[in-house]
């Protein structure tokens, strides 16, 4: 921010300045949105992002990559509860999730150097908004771009089980594990208790509780291997299979070690509801 703003002091106009002062506050704000939690932070540099950013567009209308964050500005903004979408609001502030998921679409588009960035957002705003489907066809062309990243691979495999395909999941998982057994450029990275907990959690949903459980268990006796979510997690799905089988004491024992594993997570408080109540699934 420093080395941007003396630029900036010689040439209020330095559309290089003015892009990475953009980027800078970006990422200030979501280090305050998802680590700080501060929430009032968190937009206000979103907004001086957003700020240098439409200053980029006014100099240079054909700078798509500028328009990026502009497009996550909106949605992110747009996205917000109704307290702060008011406070925003009252301070001058929009956001429009719709527009943004189409400025986001026109840089994934016709960007230059925002565009793979562009593909990437889309995919978790897909996500998010439960269309994973439309995240397919991107992440197939990334992962043919960056065949060494499996990460991309494992959300392929997501977006193919949330979207109500579990055999292409699946599928995709078994081609994961080929490429690691047979050490892959890129894939010895990559944990063999990753795959076993996504291809667990898989099966879990699609109702196949035997291989899922053999799965999880395979994740669960390697407790150094996982993080704190991952490892809390693995020990609710196993709990609520077995409270799905009718292994009731099995179940609260699992429960039990979910919630020691990682009291503060999300899984943990789940898991705490199910010490009373079994359970259920529709």
């Amino acid at each position: 921010m420093s080395l941007a703003q003396a630029r900036l002091q010689k040439n209020p106009n330095d559309v290089a300045a003015l892009y990475s002062m953009g980027i800078s506050y970006g990422l200030r704000a979501n280090y305050y949105w998802q680590v700080k939690k501060a929430w009032r932070d968190s937009l206000r540099d979103a907004t001086a992002a957003r700020r240098q950013h439409n200053r980029i567009t006014e100099l240079d209308p054909n700078n798509v990559d500028a328009r990026l964050v502009q497009g996550l500005h909106d949605y992110i903004v747009g996205s917000l509860p109704v307290v702060y979408r008011m406070l925003g609001f009252l301070a001058g502030i929009h956001g429009d999730k719709e527009k943004g998921i189409r400025t986001i679409q026109e840089v994934a588009r016709n960007g230059s150097l925002n565009r793979l960035d562009a593909q990437i957002f889309l995919c978790a705003l897909y996500r998010r908004e439960n269309q994973p489907l439309k995240a397919v066809p991107l992440l197939q062309e990334l992962t043919a771009r960056f065949p060494r990243n499996f990460l991309l691979r494992l959300e392929l495999s997501q977006m193919y089980s949330v979207g109500g395909d579990g055999t292409r999941a699946l599928a995709i998982l078994d081609e994961v594990a080929r490429q690691k057994n047979s050490h892959a450029p890129g894939f010895d990275r990559l944990p063999w208790e990753k795959i076993y907990f996504q291809e667990g959690t898989i099966q879990f949903w699609y109702r196949d509780l035997d291989h899922a459980l053999e799965n999880l268990k395979k994740v669960a006796s390697s407790p150094d291997e996982l993080d704190l979510n991952t490892g809390a997690q693995t020990w609710l799905r196993i709990g609520q299979i077995y409270d799905m089988t009718h292994r009731r004491a099995e179940a609260l024992q699992a429960y039990q070690r979910c919630i020691a594993y990682a009291p503060e997570a999300d899984a943990a408080r789940e898991a705490r509801g199910y010490l009373s109540a079994p359970y259920r699934r529709a």
